[in-house]
């Protein structure tokens, strides 16, 4: 096994294909989750974790008829959505604000504010 990068706390940091090619002898059936947490020196509950994730995302996947969008692109997502709404809201009260103000300037009789010579 290849040796794999670590973090500052010393845990092991996989990208997303490693795991996907780490979990695939489980899913040919040719390992058992307890034979892969040995051979990958890992506990049984992180390869059971991998394996449902995995199926999971498969199934969201098949059941949508669409590509699954990691959870993090959709939080991502999400958050911008927030932000562009709480600026859509500030700049929708800046033009109320704009127009009750020229309606005021128009409740006022035409010679204020005319200076007569």
């Amino acid at each position: 096994m290849e040796t794999l990068r670590r973090g500052e706390d010393g845990r092991r940091i996989v990208n997303a294909d490693c795991k996907r090619e780490q979990m695939a002898p489980i899913a040919r059936k040719a390992l058992t989750r307890a034979e892969l947490s040995r051979e990958l020196a890992v506990e049984p509950s992180v390869v059971r974790r991998g394996k449902h994730l995995s199926e999971r995302g498969s199934q969201t996947a098949v059941a949508a008829n669409e590509d699954v969008v990691p959870a993090s692109e959709l939080r991502a997502a999400r958050q911008r959505i927030r932000d562009l709404e709480r600026a859509l809201g500030k700049k929708t009260m800046e033009v109320d604000i704009l127009q009750a103000a020229r309606e005021e300037i128009n409740k006022r009789p035409s010679y204020y504010g005319v200076s007569k010579r």
